[in-house]
């Protein structure tokens, strides 16, 4: 009975690693070479793993992309979760803005992350979120901390909700279009105008 567990957890270790060596050859590709440019070819080589390994974790291609974003996109937002909470901050706004502070510096470092993300950064996280709170607790209690502020503030839950997913929506554009394309302005000298407009639709 031991024996056999032993090569159950080995077996499940294999399985990990290899779907994490996947990840990691296909963000490498596709951040470097760009998605489209991208086969499934290339990504089981640098794996080094066989192609039909592939299939045994992903649809297609774009199954792993997908599943790619959300992943990126988690490791974002647990990171300025992680850091707003160790300020202890009381105010709804000051978190909020903190926060969101924190997302646009962090694809300000990491602009290959954020190209990848590009604008699937809010609907490849708030939908799933939203969709599969077992599978996501940590960024559905994201979430739900967000829409029971603007509970507070007076709105419906639907409204909550859908002010959320803009409010994601604006950020993840505005920081692809300033951070990537420098378009309309540099994102230092918009970000102010972006909080403006987020605790605008907040309060």
């Amino acid at each position: 009975m031991l024996k056999e567990k032993i090569v159950f957890s080995k077996i499940g270790e294999n399985k990990k690693r290899k779907e994490r060596e996947l990840y990691s050859a296909a963000y490498e590709l596709f951040t470097t070479k760009g998605a489209n440019n991208t086969a499934i070819d290339e990504i089981v080589k640098k794996a080094g793993v066989a192609k039909g390994t592939f299939y045994l974790y992903f649809k297609d291609k774009y199954d792993i992309i997908d599943k790619l974003v959300l992943l990126k996109s988690r490791q974002v937002i647990e990171e300025a979760v992680a850091e707003t909470r160790k300020l202890g901050l009381e105010n709804f706004e000051d978190k909020t803005i903190f926060f969101i502070n924190y997302v646009i510096n962090y694809f300000k470092e990491n602009k290959l992350m954020l190209k990848l993300i590009n604008k699937d950064f809010s609907c490849g996280l708030f939908k799933r979120a939203r969709l599969n709170p077992d599978e996501n607790k940590e960024i559905d209690e994201v979430v739900r901390f967000f829409i029971e502020g603007l509970i507070e503030r007076g709105m419906e839950e639907l409204e909550a909700e859908l002010t959320l997913f803009m409010i994601f929506e604006l950020v993840g554009n505005v920081c692809y279009s300033s951070i990537i394309l420098k378009q309309p302005v540099e994102i230092d000298i918009i970000k102010p105008v972006l909080f403006n407009k987020i605790l605008a639709m907040i309060n």
